[in-house]
């Protein structure tokens, strides 16, 4: 008998399962009593603070508004509920009370549904434009809210994720405590904050850090039983173990030295080409199909769901700032709409058609009688991606005379490259001279198949006044009533391009605005085109410049500046800054830009500087502010938690992945295992299931004897036949068995017995 008992016993080390650590004890006298009121209440404190810690700290990374004593009364109020339920052990009082709170869990998670899903767009608004802040990117779009109040849908969502989080944790303690599956249930959430450099504050990030130090004892002491009772030793340990680890790193990794010992994650880098892509288009990046490219169309208006530019250089500009303002380079002059496109001015009004040339011709006049009110500059623009067949021209400017660029002195890659002399618009002073032909009526045009629908929204807007203050009102009616975004949905016709926008869609990017606004100036009488190029921004310039060296000032820049003398920068352009945008017409300015897209080109709102300051300056507010951060022992406490928070989700990413790999290699060499000791496998299994659970099956000494067991407390099946089997298995000869058969009798077997009350 011993020596059967030794095969059992041992079957599971020598055919593969490994020898079970010695297991710790967190004390020798914890024992469950009738009803521990201490236990309950450390039960429901601990899934408190991971619970808590893990929803009220994503929300506080971001600086979202929403009632925290409500969110957190509720949570710990659940979870009070809950672990002094549970504490009782009457499974039918306790399974009640769970579906009693399903119920009505369902029931209000139903009758707020709209509550609820504004709050959780509420949430993906904010970690959208977060993203593009952190990322530098603009015009991703939001979600819109069936209920604008934030702080109550914030809330809401708050106490149904947080409900949702206690009710897991409660259930998944009662038995067995699996720090693993912890950190899977509430850390993801976390990930998304810290990836872009946004920790909570030391109070939530200390709750979580708490709760999964004090899983971490648990698990390692193996507790399987009284596990309440035992948190109620482990969660004091837990608690000081944190702040231990939390103030050494404070100590150890001062904010100010934080980036010179932790290095950027290689990871990260790597991925943050798809986070731009995530952040600026939401979901939608997981399908990416039905888009338009970035750069210009020639008037073509895409019909597809979303802009989606490929980002890849396609101008290099070399020039002097000169303005705070954003400069255009413009390629294409819409003259006609026909519901899905714009005609080409040049086609039916001639070449010089939306060169500007009166204006620049009477700029340069200006500029010759009064240097002090006009400029003059020089500005080449290189293709590098764009289309060969356009020019890309800054406003009133004309292409340098006998002054053809070089090959050699283009940028690596381009592929053609022109030199202009503009006149840039840096004062208000009126142009003399005028256009001799005067202006086209079609310029004045509302095609009848969107006539309808521009009336409505003229009206709407209430417009009047001179071309200008006209133009103001239609910039502010779409940022009030309309959404700029990149992924507009799809277009399948049936209205006219610009009807469907004003009146359906009210959403889209610059083409959608560029469109309506100019036939809503044309309706109100102002002559008004439809224009496409490039746009950037001074702070582009400022952020993504390259100064060339070496160059004199004066050879690119005449007259007045608002910026003062800059310098020659060089600066590349990729295909998401096409963009789209009105000119409209003005005695004494001829044509001038108008900007009707809301949220995609903004001027600075904080004092800038100087050129120079901004250009040389940047990161030196932020060293200050890190050198201020070092005196502050607060602010490395918070930090130091968000390391620790960081380093454990890496941690746990790398546990995770080695128990996987554990997981999958031991299977593997399980099916190399030959039939026989397969089957010795599974039946150690089988029995090392039993003997955890139940101190009687573990006195057993035979297989006889545990089958026999196994038949009168859990009503198993097993036949006289399958006994025999199995000893023949464990001490006869092989024999004509069929292995894989017996093999998945024991997995159904064990499968039963874990479901099967014990009688």
């Amino acid at each position: 008998m011993e020596h059967i008992k030794g095969l059992t016993s041992d079957n599971g080390k020598r055919w593969w399962r490994k020898k079970k650590p010695a297991q710790i004890e967190l004390s020798d006298a914890v024992k469950k009593e009738k009803y521990d009121i201490m236990a309950a209440l450390s039960k429901a404190l601990l899934v408190f603070m991971v619970s808590y810690g893990a929803v009220g700290g994503f929300l506080n990374a971001y600086g979202l508004e929403y009632n925290r004593v409500l969110c957190m009364a509720g949570v710990l109020g659940l979870a009070l509920l809950l672990s002094f339920i549970y504490e009782t052990e009457k499974k039918w009082f306790t399974n009640l009370c769970v579906i009693g709170v399903f119920i009505v869990y369902a029931y209000v998670a139903l009758k707020q549904f709209m509550i609820l899903n504004s709050g959780t767009y509420a949430i993906v608004n904010e970690v959208y434009e977060a993203a593009q802040a952190y990322l530098g990117i603009t015009g991703g779009g939001l979600y819109n809210l069936q209920v604008e109040d934030s702080y109550l849908t914030i809330t809401a969502i708050a106490l149904f994720v947080g409900v949702v989080l206690v009710i897991l944790m409660v259930i998944r303690l009662q038995y067995k405590v699996s720090l693993v599956r912890t950190i899977l249930l509430t850390a993801p959430i976390y990930l998304i904050p810290i990836y872009f450099e946004k920790a909570p504050d030391a109070f939530h990030m200390f709750l979580l850090l708490s709760g999964y130090v004090t899983m971490g004892i648990l698990q390692c002491a193996k507790v399987k039983k009284h596990v309440s009772a035992q948190i109620k030793q482990a969660l004091p340990v837990g608690m000081a173990l944190a702040a231990g680890v939390v103030l050494l790193f404070a100590i150890l990794i001062p904010r100010i030295r934080y980036r010179a010992y932790v290095p950027k994650n290689p990871v990260k880098a790597a991925t943050e080409e798809s986070a731009v892509t995530y952040a600026t288009y939401g979901l939608a990046a997981l399908f990416m199909n039905g888009g338009a490219g970035g750069g210009v169309s020639e008037g073509q208006l895409s019909q597809n769901s979303m802009f989606m530019p490929d980002n890849e250089t396609d101008l290099i500009v070399r020039f002097t700032p000169y303005s705070m303002n954003p400069t255009y380079l413009k390629a294409f002059t819409g003259l006609d709409y026909d519901g899905k496109q714009w005609t080409r001015a040049t086609d039916y009004l001639g070449k010089g058609a939306g060169l500007l040339k009166w204006e620049a011709d009477g700029r340069a006049q200006l500029f010759e009688q009064d240097d002090r009110v006009q400029s003059r500059g020089i500005m080449e623009v290189y293709s590098m991606d764009g289309r060969v067949n356009l020019q890309y021209r800054p406003y009133y400017s004309s292409p340098v005379d006998g002054s053809a660029i070089a090959r050699e002195n283009w940028p690596e890659g381009a592929i053609s490259g022109n030199r202009y002399v503009y006149y840039p618009l840096v004062s208000g002073a009126a142009v003399p001279g005028r256009e001799e032909e005067g202006i086209s009526e079609r310029y004045l045009t509302v095609p009848t198949i969107c006539k309808k629908a521009v009336d409505a929204a003229c009206k709407e807007a209430g417009l009047s006044g001179s071309p200008v203050e006209i133009a103001a009102q239609v910039a502010r009616f779409f940022s009030e009533k309309y959404r700029y975004t990149l992924r507009p949905g799809y277009y399948f016709g049936g209205m006219d391009y610009i009807s469907y926008f004003l009146s359906k869609n009210k959403k889209g990017y610059c083409s959608h605005f560029a469109s309506a606004g100019t036939m809503m100036l044309r309706n109100m009488g102002i002559p008004a085109r439809y224009v496409e190029g490039y746009v950037f921004t001074y702070t582009d310039v400022v952020t993504d410049g390259k100064i060339l060296e070496d160059v004199p000032y004066e050879d690119y820049y005449e007259g007045y500046s608002p910026l003062g003398e800059t310098a020659l920068l060089e600066l590349e352009i990729p295909d998401a800054q096409g963009h789209a945008w009105v000119e409209i017409y003005l005695e004494d300015q001829g044509w001038v830009v108008v900007e009707v897209t809301p949220a995609a080109i903004e001027e600075e709102e904080e004092e800038t500087g100087g050129f120079w300051e901004a250009f040389l300056g940047a990161g030196n507010n932020q060293n200050a502010q890190d050198a201020q951060n070092q005196q502050q022992i607060a602010q490395n406490i918070e930090n130091a938690l968000a390391g620790s928070m960081g380093f454990l989700g890496i941690a746990a990413g790398i546990v995770v992945a080695i128990f996987l790999a554990r997981r999958l290699l031991s299977w593997h060499r399980e099916t190399l295992l030959p039939g026989r000791e397969r089957v010795r496998l599974e039946y150690g299994r089988l029995t090392g299931f039993l003997k955890e659970r139940d101190e009687d099956f573990a006195k057993l000494t035979t297989p006889k004897e545990e089958l026999a067991w196994m038949q009168e407390h859990y009503g198993a099946d097993i036949s006289e036949a399958l006994t025999q089997t199995l000893y023949r298995i464990f001490f006869a000869p092989e024999g004509p068995e069929n292995y894989e058969e017996l093999r998945s009798q024991l997995v159904a077997l064990r499968k039963t017995i874990r479901r099967t009350k014990k009688h």
